[in-house]
Protein backbone atom coordinates (compact mmCIF):
# COMPACT_ATOMS: atom_id res chain seq x y z
CA UNK A 1 0.00 0.00 0.00
CA UNK A 2 2.97 2.34 0.50
CA UNK A 3 4.16 1.64 -3.04
CA UNK A 4 0.76 1.54 -4.71
CA UNK A 5 -1.38 4.42 -3.40
CA UNK A 6 -1.38 8.18 -3.40
CA UNK A 7 -1.97 10.15 -0.21
CA UNK A 8 -5.49 11.60 0.02
CA UNK A 9 -6.23 15.24 0.85
CA UNK A 10 -6.95 14.31 4.47
CA UNK A 11 -5.60 11.41 6.53
CA UNK A 12 -8.21 8.80 5.54
CA UNK A 13 -6.79 6.66 2.78
CA UNK A 14 -3.54 5.70 1.16
CA UNK A 15 -0.91 4.04 3.35
CA UNK A 16 -1.47 6.09 6.51
CA UNK A 17 -3.69 3.83 8.60
CA UNK A 18 -2.80 0.42 7.15
CA UNK A 19 0.86 1.15 7.95
CA UNK A 20 0.11 2.79 11.30
CA UNK A 21 -1.86 -0.32 12.26
CA UNK A 22 0.85 -2.89 11.51
CA UNK A 23 2.50 -2.69 14.93
CA UNK A 24 -0.81 -3.21 16.73
CA UNK A 25 -1.82 -6.03 14.40
CA UNK A 26 1.40 -7.98 14.88
CA UNK A 27 1.21 -7.56 18.65
CA UNK A 28 -2.49 -8.46 18.91
CA UNK A 29 -1.98 -11.82 17.24
CA UNK A 30 -0.07 -12.95 20.33
CA UNK A 31 -3.20 -12.46 22.46
CA UNK A 32 -5.48 -14.51 20.21
CA UNK A 33 -5.98 -18.26 20.05
CA UNK A 34 -5.56 -20.32 16.89
CA UNK A 35 -9.14 -19.84 15.70
CA UNK A 36 -8.86 -16.05 15.54
CA UNK A 37 -5.08 -15.59 15.34
CA UNK A 38 -5.09 -14.32 11.74
CA UNK A 39 -8.06 -11.95 11.96
CA UNK A 40 -6.13 -8.71 12.65
CA UNK A 41 -3.68 -9.40 9.83
CA UNK A 42 -6.45 -10.17 7.35
CA UNK A 43 -8.31 -7.01 8.31
CA UNK A 44 -5.17 -4.92 7.76
CA UNK A 45 -4.57 -6.54 4.36
CA UNK A 46 -8.20 -5.96 3.40
CA UNK A 47 -7.91 -2.26 4.25
CA UNK A 48 -4.70 -1.94 2.23
CA UNK A 49 -6.31 -3.61 -0.78
CA UNK A 50 -9.35 -1.39 -0.48
CA UNK A 51 -7.18 1.74 -0.64
CA UNK A 52 -5.06 0.45 -3.51
CA UNK A 53 -8.14 -0.16 -5.63
CA UNK A 54 -10.04 3.04 -4.84
CA UNK A 55 -9.84 5.30 -7.94
CA UNK A 56 -9.18 8.32 -5.71
CA UNK A 57 -5.84 6.99 -4.50
CA UNK A 58 -4.69 4.02 -6.54
CA UNK A 59 -3.26 2.13 -8.09
CA UNK A 60 -0.02 4.00 -8.59
CA UNK A 61 3.67 3.09 -8.43
CA UNK A 62 6.61 4.22 -6.32
CA UNK A 63 9.55 5.18 -8.50
CA UNK A 64 13.05 4.03 -7.64
CA UNK A 65 15.81 6.61 -7.23
CA UNK A 66 18.83 5.53 -9.29
CA UNK A 67 20.74 8.81 -9.09
CA UNK A 68 21.24 9.31 -5.34
CA UNK A 69 24.60 10.65 -4.26
CA UNK A 70 25.63 8.32 -1.44
CA UNK A 71 28.96 10.05 -0.89
CA UNK A 72 27.54 12.40 1.74
CA UNK A 73 27.80 12.61 5.53
CA UNK A 74 24.89 11.64 7.78
CA UNK A 75 24.51 15.13 9.25
CA UNK A 76 24.14 16.62 5.79
CA UNK A 77 21.52 14.04 4.82
CA UNK A 78 19.49 14.86 7.94
CA UNK A 79 19.85 18.60 7.27
CA UNK A 80 18.52 18.05 3.74
CA UNK A 81 15.64 16.05 5.16
CA UNK A 82 14.64 18.83 7.56
CA UNK A 83 14.98 21.52 4.89
CA UNK A 84 12.86 19.58 2.40
CA UNK A 85 10.06 19.19 4.95
CA UNK A 86 10.23 22.83 6.01
CA UNK A 87 10.29 24.02 2.38
CA UNK A 88 7.43 21.62 1.51
CA UNK A 89 9.42 19.77 -1.14
CA UNK A 90 8.03 16.21 -0.90
CA UNK A 91 10.15 14.65 -3.63
CA UNK A 92 13.36 16.02 -2.12
CA UNK A 93 12.21 14.74 1.28
CA UNK A 94 11.68 11.27 -0.21
CA UNK A 95 15.19 11.31 -1.62
CA UNK A 96 16.63 12.44 1.70
CA UNK A 97 14.83 9.81 3.76
CA UNK A 98 15.93 7.09 1.35
CA UNK A 99 19.53 8.04 2.08
CA UNK A 100 18.80 8.56 5.78
CA UNK A 101 17.56 4.97 6.08
CA UNK A 102 21.01 3.87 4.86
CA UNK A 103 23.15 6.28 6.86
CA UNK A 104 21.26 7.34 10.01
CA UNK A 105 19.71 5.56 12.97
CA UNK A 106 15.92 5.42 13.39
CA UNK A 107 16.25 7.80 16.33
CA UNK A 108 18.12 10.34 14.23
CA UNK A 109 15.47 10.16 11.50
CA UNK A 110 12.73 10.58 14.10
CA UNK A 111 14.45 13.59 15.63
CA UNK A 112 14.58 15.26 12.21
CA UNK A 113 10.91 14.54 11.49
CA UNK A 114 9.90 16.01 14.84
CA UNK A 115 11.07 19.46 13.70
CA UNK A 116 7.90 19.53 11.59
CA UNK A 117 5.55 17.00 13.18
CA UNK A 118 5.53 18.52 16.68
CA UNK A 119 4.51 21.92 15.37
CA UNK A 120 1.85 20.50 13.04
CA UNK A 121 0.31 18.26 15.70
CA UNK A 122 -2.37 20.86 16.47
CA UNK A 123 -3.44 20.92 12.80
CA UNK A 124 -3.82 17.14 12.62
CA UNK A 125 -2.50 14.55 15.09
CA UNK A 126 -1.45 12.34 12.20
CA UNK A 127 1.51 14.61 11.45
CA UNK A 128 2.86 13.26 14.75
CA UNK A 129 1.33 9.77 14.88
CA UNK A 130 1.92 8.52 11.33
CA UNK A 131 5.73 8.90 11.47
CA UNK A 132 5.98 7.17 14.83
CA UNK A 133 3.65 4.29 14.04
CA UNK A 134 5.36 3.79 10.67
CA UNK A 135 8.59 3.41 12.64
CA UNK A 136 6.93 0.94 14.99
CA UNK A 137 5.74 -1.00 11.94
CA UNK A 138 9.35 -1.16 10.75
CA UNK A 139 10.43 -2.34 14.21
CA UNK A 140 7.97 -5.21 13.72
CA UNK A 141 8.71 -6.19 10.11
CA UNK A 142 12.31 -5.03 9.68
CA UNK A 143 14.06 -1.79 8.80
CA UNK A 144 15.13 -3.20 5.43
CA UNK A 145 11.72 -1.84 4.35
CA UNK A 146 12.56 1.61 5.72
CA UNK A 147 12.62 3.61 2.46
CA UNK A 148 9.40 2.01 1.22
CA UNK A 149 7.38 2.79 4.35
CA UNK A 150 8.98 6.13 5.18
CA UNK A 151 8.79 7.81 1.78
CA UNK A 152 5.00 8.36 2.01
CA UNK A 153 5.50 9.59 5.58
CA UNK A 154 7.83 12.29 4.30
CA UNK A 155 5.43 13.21 1.50
CA UNK A 156 2.78 13.64 4.18
CA UNK A 157 5.01 15.80 6.37
CA UNK A 158 6.12 17.92 3.40
CA UNK A 159 2.73 18.91 2.05
CA UNK A 160 0.73 22.05 2.68
CA UNK A 161 -1.83 21.84 5.48
CA UNK A 162 -5.41 22.74 4.60
CA UNK A 163 -6.83 26.20 5.22
CA UNK A 164 -10.43 25.30 4.30
CA UNK A 165 -13.08 23.00 5.73
CA UNK A 166 -13.26 19.54 4.12
CA UNK A 167 -14.27 16.04 5.16
CA UNK A 168 -14.48 15.76 8.95
CA UNK A 169 -12.61 19.06 9.41
CA UNK A 170 -15.07 21.89 10.02
CA UNK A 171 -14.24 25.54 9.44
CA UNK A 172 -13.99 26.04 13.22
CA UNK A 173 -11.60 23.12 13.68
CA UNK A 174 -9.39 24.33 10.83
CA UNK A 175 -9.33 27.86 12.25
CA UNK A 176 -8.57 26.61 15.77
CA UNK A 177 -5.81 24.33 14.50
CA UNK A 178 -4.15 27.15 12.57
CA UNK A 179 -4.40 29.39 15.64
CA UNK A 180 -2.69 26.80 17.85
CA UNK A 181 -0.11 26.14 15.15
CA UNK A 182 0.80 29.81 15.17
CA UNK A 183 0.85 29.74 18.99
CA UNK A 184 3.37 26.90 19.15
CA UNK A 185 5.77 29.42 20.62
CA UNK A 186 3.62 29.35 23.77
CA UNK A 187 4.57 25.70 24.30
CA UNK A 188 8.20 26.59 23.72
CA UNK A 189 7.90 29.43 26.23
CA UNK A 190 6.66 26.96 28.86
CA UNK A 191 9.98 25.15 28.51
CA UNK A 192 11.77 28.37 29.40
CA UNK A 193 9.29 29.53 32.08
CA UNK A 194 9.62 26.31 34.08
CA UNK A 195 13.36 25.93 33.51
CA UNK A 196 13.13 22.63 31.68
CA UNK A 197 16.73 21.69 31.04
CA UNK A 198 18.32 18.33 30.39
CA UNK A 199 20.28 18.32 33.63
CA UNK A 200 17.21 19.17 35.72
CA UNK A 201 14.50 16.87 34.32
CA UNK A 202 15.26 13.16 34.71
CA UNK A 203 14.11 10.68 32.09
CA UNK A 204 13.39 7.62 34.21
CA UNK A 205 10.75 7.18 36.88
CA UNK A 206 10.76 5.19 40.11
CA UNK A 207 8.67 4.32 43.14
CA UNK A 208 9.54 7.68 44.71
CA UNK A 209 7.34 9.40 42.08
CA UNK A 210 4.12 7.53 42.87
CA UNK A 211 2.51 10.40 44.78
CA UNK A 212 3.45 13.06 42.21
CA UNK A 213 2.20 10.88 39.35
CA UNK A 214 -1.13 10.33 41.11
CA UNK A 215 -1.50 14.06 41.78
CA UNK A 216 -0.87 15.04 38.15
CA UNK A 217 -3.19 12.26 36.94
CA UNK A 218 -5.93 13.63 39.22
CA UNK A 219 -5.43 17.13 37.81
CA UNK A 220 -5.35 16.03 34.17
CA UNK A 221 -8.29 13.65 34.49
CA UNK A 222 -10.57 16.33 35.99
CA UNK A 223 -10.16 19.08 33.37
CA UNK A 224 -13.10 20.63 31.54
CA UNK A 225 -10.84 22.14 28.86
CA UNK A 226 -8.31 19.63 27.55
CA UNK A 227 -6.29 22.35 25.83
CA UNK A 228 -5.45 23.79 29.27
CA UNK A 229 -3.27 20.79 30.17
CA UNK A 230 0.11 21.92 28.70
CA UNK A 231 0.95 24.22 31.61
CA UNK A 232 0.12 21.48 34.13
CA UNK A 233 2.61 19.23 32.36
CA UNK A 234 5.34 21.87 32.19
CA UNK A 235 4.84 22.72 35.87
CA UNK A 236 5.15 19.06 36.88
CA UNK A 237 8.33 18.63 34.83
CA UNK A 238 9.71 21.82 36.33
CA UNK A 239 8.99 20.48 39.82
CA UNK A 240 11.23 17.50 39.14
CA UNK A 241 8.85 14.85 37.81
CA UNK A 242 10.64 12.65 35.29
CA UNK A 243 9.62 12.39 31.65
CA UNK A 244 8.51 8.79 32.16
CA UNK A 245 6.57 9.78 35.27
CA UNK A 246 4.91 12.64 33.43
CA UNK A 247 3.98 10.32 30.59
CA UNK A 248 2.48 7.88 33.10
CA UNK A 249 0.43 10.63 34.73
CA UNK A 250 -0.83 11.77 31.32
CA UNK A 251 -1.61 8.15 30.51
CA UNK A 252 -3.75 7.63 33.62
CA UNK A 253 -5.34 11.08 33.47
CA UNK A 254 -5.98 10.63 29.77
CA UNK A 255 -7.59 7.25 30.43
CA UNK A 256 -9.97 8.94 32.86
CA UNK A 257 -10.80 11.60 30.25
CA UNK A 258 -11.53 8.81 27.77
CA UNK A 259 -13.90 7.14 30.26
CA UNK A 260 -15.65 10.49 30.83
CA UNK A 261 -16.37 10.85 27.12
CA UNK A 262 -19.76 9.71 25.82
CA UNK A 263 -18.47 9.73 22.24
CA UNK A 264 -19.41 6.87 19.95
CA UNK A 265 -16.93 7.93 17.28
CA UNK A 266 -14.84 4.79 16.56
CA UNK A 267 -11.95 7.03 15.52
CA UNK A 268 -11.64 8.63 18.98
CA UNK A 269 -8.57 6.70 20.06
CA UNK A 270 -5.84 9.34 20.03
CA UNK A 271 -5.71 9.85 23.79
CA UNK A 272 -4.18 6.39 24.13
CA UNK A 273 -2.29 6.14 20.85
CA UNK A 274 -0.82 9.61 21.41
CA UNK A 275 0.48 8.69 24.86
CA UNK A 276 1.91 5.37 23.66
CA UNK A 277 3.67 7.22 20.82
CA UNK A 278 5.23 9.67 23.27
CA UNK A 279 6.40 6.86 25.52
CA UNK A 280 8.10 5.30 22.50
CA UNK A 281 9.66 8.64 21.52
CA UNK A 282 11.23 9.46 24.88
CA UNK A 283 13.08 6.15 24.81
CA UNK A 284 15.34 7.27 21.93
CA UNK A 285 18.68 8.71 23.06
CA UNK A 286 19.05 10.41 19.65
CA UNK A 287 15.86 12.45 20.12
CA UNK A 288 16.69 15.80 21.66
CA UNK A 289 15.61 16.66 25.18
CA UNK A 290 13.68 19.66 23.85
CA UNK A 291 11.70 17.52 21.42
CA UNK A 292 10.86 15.07 24.20
CA UNK A 293 9.48 17.69 26.58
CA UNK A 294 7.61 19.51 23.79
CA UNK A 295 6.00 16.21 22.79
CA UNK A 296 4.74 15.71 26.35
CA UNK A 297 3.66 19.32 26.83
CA UNK A 298 1.88 19.43 23.46
CA UNK A 299 -0.12 16.19 23.78
CA UNK A 300 -3.31 17.98 24.82
CA UNK A 301 -3.22 20.31 21.79
CA UNK A 302 -3.61 17.33 19.45
CA UNK A 303 -6.69 17.93 17.31
CA UNK A 304 -8.39 14.59 18.04
CA UNK A 305 -7.69 14.90 21.76
CA UNK A 306 -8.64 18.51 22.50
CA UNK A 307 -11.92 18.41 20.56
CA UNK A 308 -13.42 15.93 23.05
CA UNK A 309 -14.33 18.69 25.55
CA UNK A 310 -18.01 18.66 24.57
CA UNK A 311 -18.23 14.88 25.09
CA UNK A 312 -17.09 14.81 28.73
CA UNK A 313 -20.51 13.94 30.14
CA UNK A 314 -19.89 10.74 32.13
CA UNK A 315 -18.22 10.04 35.47
CA UNK A 316 -14.96 8.19 34.97
CA UNK A 317 -15.72 5.71 37.74
CA UNK A 318 -18.80 4.34 39.49
CA UNK A 319 -19.85 4.20 43.12
CA UNK A 320 -18.82 0.93 44.71
CA UNK A 321 -22.47 0.04 45.37
CA UNK A 322 -23.19 0.17 41.62
CA UNK A 323 -20.58 -2.43 40.69
CA UNK A 324 -21.42 -6.04 39.90
CA UNK A 325 -20.27 -8.75 42.30
CA UNK A 326 -20.77 -11.59 39.82
CA UNK A 327 -18.04 -14.15 39.11
CA UNK A 328 -15.30 -13.23 36.62
CA UNK A 329 -16.58 -15.65 33.98
CA UNK A 330 -20.11 -14.32 34.40
CA UNK A 331 -18.95 -10.72 33.97
CA UNK A 332 -16.91 -11.57 30.88
CA UNK A 333 -19.93 -13.33 29.40
CA UNK A 334 -22.18 -10.37 30.17
CA UNK A 335 -19.72 -7.94 28.57
CA UNK A 336 -19.58 -10.03 25.39
CA UNK A 337 -23.36 -10.40 25.24
CA UNK A 338 -23.86 -6.65 25.67
CA UNK A 339 -21.32 -5.72 23.00
CA UNK A 340 -22.68 -8.21 20.48
CA UNK A 341 -26.21 -7.03 21.25
CA UNK A 342 -25.55 -3.38 20.36
CA UNK A 343 -27.02 -2.38 17.00
CA UNK A 344 -24.18 -0.07 16.04
CA UNK A 345 -24.16 3.01 13.85
CA UNK A 346 -23.51 2.63 10.12
CA UNK A 347 -20.72 5.08 9.27
CA UNK A 348 -22.02 5.32 5.69
CA UNK A 349 -25.43 6.56 6.88
CA UNK A 350 -25.05 8.60 10.07
CA UNK A 351 -27.82 10.68 11.66
CA UNK A 352 -25.30 13.38 12.71
CA UNK A 353 -21.64 14.19 12.11
CA UNK A 354 -19.43 11.36 13.35
CA UNK A 355 -17.90 13.68 15.98
CA UNK A 356 -21.37 14.14 17.49
CA UNK A 357 -22.32 10.47 17.90
CA UNK A 358 -23.37 9.60 21.46
CA UNK A 359 -22.67 6.12 22.81
CA UNK A 360 -25.50 3.67 23.30
CA UNK A 361 -26.54 2.60 26.80
CA UNK A 362 -24.86 -0.73 26.18
CA UNK A 363 -21.47 0.96 25.90
CA UNK A 364 -21.92 2.42 29.37
CA UNK A 365 -23.17 -0.91 30.74
CA UNK A 366 -20.19 -2.85 29.36
CA UNK A 367 -17.81 -0.21 30.72
CA UNK A 368 -19.29 -0.47 34.23
CA UNK A 369 -19.01 -4.25 34.16
CA UNK A 370 -15.37 -3.97 33.12
CA UNK A 371 -14.75 -1.57 36.00
CA UNK A 372 -16.32 -4.06 38.42
CA UNK A 373 -14.19 -6.85 36.96
CA UNK A 374 -10.94 -4.93 37.34
CA UNK A 375 -11.66 -3.51 40.78
CA UNK A 376 -12.47 -7.02 42.03
CA UNK A 377 -8.94 -8.08 41.08
CA UNK A 378 -9.84 -10.48 38.27
CA UNK A 379 -7.48 -11.50 35.46
CA UNK A 380 -6.82 -8.55 33.11
CA UNK A 381 -5.37 -10.82 30.42
CA UNK A 382 -8.74 -12.55 30.02
CA UNK A 383 -10.42 -9.17 29.60
CA UNK A 384 -7.89 -7.99 27.01
CA UNK A 385 -8.24 -11.31 25.17
CA UNK A 386 -11.98 -10.74 24.97
CA UNK A 387 -11.72 -7.20 23.62
CA UNK A 388 -8.97 -8.16 21.17
CA UNK A 389 -11.11 -10.96 19.76
CA UNK A 390 -14.30 -8.93 19.51
CA UNK A 391 -12.73 -5.84 17.97
CA UNK A 392 -11.51 -7.93 15.02
CA UNK A 393 -15.09 -7.80 13.69
CA UNK A 394 -14.63 -4.10 12.93
CA UNK A 395 -13.37 -2.76 9.61
CA UNK A 396 -14.90 0.73 9.43
CA UNK A 397 -12.35 2.72 11.46
CA UNK A 398 -9.23 2.13 9.35
CA UNK A 399 -7.44 0.18 12.11
CA UNK A 400 -8.14 2.77 14.83
CA UNK A 401 -9.89 0.18 16.99
CA UNK A 402 -6.89 -2.13 16.76
CA UNK A 403 -4.44 0.64 17.60
CA UNK A 404 -6.32 1.59 20.76
CA UNK A 405 -6.51 -2.02 21.91
CA UNK A 406 -2.74 -2.33 21.68
CA UNK A 407 -2.02 1.09 23.18
CA UNK A 408 -4.37 0.45 26.12
CA UNK A 409 -2.76 -2.96 26.67
CA UNK A 410 0.73 -1.47 26.69
CA UNK A 411 -0.23 1.39 28.97
CA UNK A 412 -1.82 -1.06 31.40
CA UNK A 413 1.44 -3.02 31.49
CA UNK A 414 3.58 0.07 32.17
CA UNK A 415 1.41 2.09 34.57
CA UNK A 416 1.39 1.25 38.26
CA UNK A 417 -1.26 0.09 40.67
CA UNK A 418 -3.78 1.22 41.79
CA UNK A 419 -4.19 3.62 38.86
CA UNK A 420 -3.80 1.46 35.78
CA UNK A 421 -7.21 -0.23 35.70
CA UNK A 422 -8.57 2.63 33.59
CA UNK A 423 -6.72 1.26 30.56
CA UNK A 424 -8.32 -2.19 30.71
CA UNK A 425 -11.72 -0.54 31.09
CA UNK A 426 -10.91 1.83 28.22
CA UNK A 427 -10.26 -1.19 26.01
CA UNK A 428 -13.75 -2.49 26.81
CA UNK A 429 -15.40 0.89 26.24
CA UNK A 430 -13.75 1.32 22.87
CA UNK A 431 -14.53 -2.27 21.88
CA UNK A 432 -18.19 -1.64 22.73
CA UNK A 433 -18.11 1.35 20.37
CA UNK A 434 -16.12 -0.22 17.55
CA UNK A 435 -17.14 -3.89 17.37
CA UNK A 436 -20.81 -3.15 16.57
CA UNK A 437 -19.96 -0.39 14.07
CA UNK A 438 -21.20 -1.03 10.55
CA UNK A 439 -20.72 -1.83 7.76
CA UNK A 440 -18.71 -4.96 8.44
CA UNK A 441 -17.54 -5.61 4.91
CA UNK A 442 -14.85 -8.18 5.51
CA UNK A 443 -15.42 -10.00 8.82
CA UNK A 444 -18.26 -12.30 7.64
CA UNK A 445 -16.28 -13.35 4.57
CA UNK A 446 -13.06 -13.83 6.53
CA UNK A 447 -14.79 -16.04 9.12
CA UNK A 448 -16.47 -18.08 6.40
CA UNK A 449 -13.21 -18.66 4.55
CA UNK A 450 -11.28 -19.52 7.73
CA UNK A 451 -13.93 -22.11 8.60
CA UNK A 452 -13.85 -23.70 5.13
Amino acid sequence: VSRSTELPADHHGGPIHPIAGIYAVTAMTDRLDESSHDLPVLQCVALANKHIHLPSMGPTAMVQFDDLNRDVETDRVLARLEKAMTDREPRLAERAVTLACEKATPGQILNSMLTVSLRRNSLDDHYFLYPIYAMRALDAIGWQWGPTLMRPVLRFLSRHASFDAFGEFTEDSITEGIDLYKRFHELEELVETYGLEEGKVPQHTGEHEAQAIAALADEVGAVSSIASIPEMVARALGSGLSMEGTCEALSVGGGRIFLRSHSNNPFDVHIHTGIAARRYLIGFPEVSFRHKVLALIGWAWSYEVRYLDHTLQWDWQSDAAELSTASPDAILGQIEDIILGIDGYDVTDLPVAINELVAFDGVRDATRLAEAYMKAGHDPEALFHLTTRLVCREDASEMHAYKLQQAAYEEYQVCREPLRWVHAVSAVKQCAVAAPTKPQRFYPEIVQRLAA
